[in-house]
């Protein structure tokens, strides 16, 4: 019998047994194998208001938002840039634990962030996008509809995720 989700199938921690290894400053930290659910509250919490925001530019843009709705909505909660950096703080200190002492005295920029960031949903298999996508889906579920691209589907999901693939096309990735 094949399943479409097999949480027993081979995970991170296989892959990664002491954790995933990212450099810094010199320096090396150890991101956990698996993504801990409770590593997002801090981005989702309603204090931040996160998703609020994301719903309004959508909705205000008809779902088709630019940079300069994403500006006005901005301008119209001007504390949400400092609470959104706070939030990520405390999010890498759930993942980093008794390290990130350590990782802030590497006094880490916005773009170390960003590339941090990029590179740990890559490895954990979250798209960022993805987790934000509100209202209608971009895929087609008809009968005769077919994937824009074979990619769009290949980083999406790494090999060790538990996930069984249900075509050959999404189970390019590496990972």
């Amino acid at each position: 019998m094949s399943f479409v989700i097999d949480l027993d199938a081979e995970r991170r921690e296989v892959q990664y047994p002491d954790g995933i290894p990212a450099k810094f400053g010199g320096e090396q930290f150890i991101f956990p194998a698996e993504l801990p659910a409770d590593s997002l509250d801090p981005i989702l919490s309603d204090e931040l208001g996160l998703v609020t925001f994301l719903c309004e530019v959508i909705d205000s843009a008809d779902g088709d938002a630019g940079v300069s709705d994403v500006i006005n909505a901005l301008f119209r909660r001007p504390a949400l840039p400092r609470k959104f950096l706070e939030a990520i703080r405390e999010t890498y200190a759930i993942l980093l634990g008794d390290q990130h002492e350590d990782f802030l005295a590497q006094h880490p920029s916005i773009g170390d962030y960003v590339r941090l960031t990029t590179g740990l949903a890559k490895v954990y298999g979250v798209e960022l996008g993805k987790l934000f996508r509100l209202g209608g889906s971009s895929e087609n579920a008809s009968e005769t509809s077919s994937p824009t691209s074979s990619a769009t589907t290949t980083d999406s999901t790494p090999a060790g995720s538990g996930f069984v693939p249900d075509s050959p096309d999404s189970s390019e990735s590496d990972g």
